[in-house]
């Protein structure tokens, strides 16, 4: 089961007195519960179905405060939009079918490791990375 960080986020937003908004709690939940990397797109449709009915411009200006907060990070996988996922989730990657979208988290920290090993061996000092893998998921390539 996936840990909740939605309380200890409002927490530190109550705590360095940010408002509490209906749109911001539910960004944030939304996200919490989110098994992949939402787009804004996503999030307004989500908000939508609860009754909230907040303007494309409020859902992209709460984005933007998350963003400088380092509460979200927003990840670009070639499309046309960005997408966004909680900062304090666990240091993952991700596997992306080129057919449907779909979006897996995957976890290969071994691997980095020894990226990050060989890297500094080299006297260059890594300060972050991402890694996407793109390709067919299983269903696209059943189909195929």
């Amino acid at each position: 089961m996936k840990r909740s960080f939605y309380d200890g986020i409002i927490r530190d937003l109550k705590d360095q007195g940010f408002r509490l908004t209906k749109v911001r709690m539910a960004i944030i939940e939304e996200l919490d519960r989110a098994k992949k990397p939402l787009s804004a797109g996503e999030l307004i449709g989500l908000l939508k179905k609860r009754g909230l009915g907040p303007h494309k411009t409020s859902v992209y200006r709460e984005i933007a405060f998350m963003l400088e907060q380092e509460i979200i990070n927003r990840l670009s996988f070639g499309e046309r939009q960005d997408r966004f996922e909680l900062a304090a989730l666990e240091h993952h990657h991700h596997a992306i079918c080129k057919v449907c979208g779909e979006i897996e988290d995957i976890a290969c920290s071994e691997g980095i490791r020894q990226i990050e090993e060989m890297l500094g061996k080299q006297k260059f000092k890594v300060s972050g990375h991402l890694i996407e893998f793109f390709g067919l998921c299983t269903s696209c390539q059943q189909s195929s």
